[in-house]
């Protein structure tokens, strides 16, 4: 059994291979040759050469030019935007809050640390009264 690549008879592109048998003959759009280059690495849209019965290759660049595809961006409906806009000032006020909460947890924190001073003072002031005699 051997293996052929065919091309097609008017582009010369490569466009599939087949095993035949040994005896077989290779078909007229056919070659054994394969369409690798020297290092047997596959070639970029190989054409067959009939000239020089050999494959053609375009290079790297060329083929990522020839079918490199633009990328296309969508365009947010209108709905979508206002669900973004929404999501924004969710997450903004989600910020607030917490902001806010540290805020109170620490006002919290402080006004009890007040009323422990105060609570200090009026004692200290309570025991000094009974001290002074009530002056």
């Amino acid at each position: 059994m051997k293996q052929v690549y065919f091309y097609d008879k008017e582009t010369k592109m490569f466009n599939g291979y087949d095993v035949i048998e040994d005896t077989a003959e290779i078909p007229a759009n056919a070659t054994a040759v394969k369409p690798v280059d020297s290092n047997g690495v596959g070639l970029y849209d190989p054409t067959w050469n009939e000239s020089t019965h050999s494959w053609d290759s375009l290079t790297e660049n060329e083929w990522k030019k020839k079918y490199t595809i633009p990328e296309v961006k969508p365009v947010p409906t209108q709905e979508e935007q206002a669900a973004a806009q929404q999501m924004l000032a969710v997450a903004d006020l989600q910020g607030k809050v917490v902001t806010l909460t540290s805020t109170v947890d620490k006002l919290s924190k402080s006004n009890n640390e007040l009323n422990a001073t105060l609570a200090q003072i009026m004692l200290q002031n309570a025991t000094n009264a009974g001290t002074n005699g009530g002056k």
